[in-house]
């Protein structure tokens, strides 16, 4: 069995420090992707990757706590940064492998927002498997990186209605984009490039069908389900403002 890629035993290490103070911090990004479904990757060398960063997302009640228990492991803190963005987000560096670790505190903050405030205590050591698919669907331009993230998750989980090791919660995401057109908007989009690069693939063949028939599934579900006012509303401006943030680079 290969060893385990330094990004992922701290970010494990960090959520485990964190617990042993009563702290809930959980992984999201590439870490959790491996944590969750690295299996998929012997059985399909090609989605396999060895996540660069670590990504956690905690309470913002707990930043300072959180910020004592990754400097006690010796995390460097970015201090600018995190004077500038500390009431949402923390940044600090792993000095042994110059990995980023890059903390969301309740809310996740990129092309969309997703609130997880309510969605830590769920499940551990990531974020609910439904949340972490969104993460990666929300981003509009999109890398291929995430795109084989998607596939991997996809192909990994059921769509059930609960979010446990084998099965991801359809209800999450129906809620999600029920009630943000534009979380949705970037979503179909993205769930339509996930088949458009599944069909152009050779490499990916044996897991092809599969993989597009819980895309097509999921699709289905999400535009068939009851939109909010506030979705209605925002639909009719559709592509004419723009639905989506152009995060910073950092």
């Amino acid at each position: 069995m290969p060893e385990e890629p330094r990004t992922v035993e701290l970010g494990l290490k960090i959520v485990n420090e964190c617990e042993g103070r009563g702290i809930v911090a959980r992984l999201l990004g590439g870490v959790a992707v491996y944590v969750l479904a690295s299996d998929v990757y012997g059985k399909v060398p090609p989605l396999a990757r060895t996540p660069k960063d670590i990504d956690l997302v905690a309470h913002a009640k707990d930043s300072g706590r959180l910020t004592e228990v990754l400097e006690g492991i010796g995390m460097e803190p970015d201090r600018r940064f995190n004077a500038l963005h500390g009431y949402e987000r923390l940044m600090f560096r792993d000095p042994a492998s110059g990995a980023r670790i890059d903390v969301f505190l309740d809310v996740f903050r990129e092309s969309h927002t997703i609130n997880l405030r309510d969605r830590l205590e769920l499940f551990k050591p990531t974020i609910p498997p439904s949340d972490l698919l969104m993460t990666k669907l929300q981003i509009w331009r999109i890398s291929e990186r995430d795109i084989k993230d998607l596939i991997t998750l996809l192909f990994k989980f059921r769509l059930g209605n609960t979010d446990t090791t084998e099965e991801l919660d359809i209800n999450r995401i129906i809620k999600l984009t029920s009630n943000d057109w534009g979380l949705y908007k970037t979503t179909i989009v993205n769930l339509s490039r996930v088949t458009e690069y599944l069909v152009n693939s050779k490499e990916l063949e044996g897991i092809k069908s599969e993989v597009i028939g819980k895309v097509n599934d999921l699709l289905g579900k999400i535009n068939s389900a009851p939109k909010s006012i506030r979705w209605r509303l925002r639909s009719i401006i559709g592509e004419r403002v723009k639905w989506y943030e152009e995060p910073e680079e950092v």
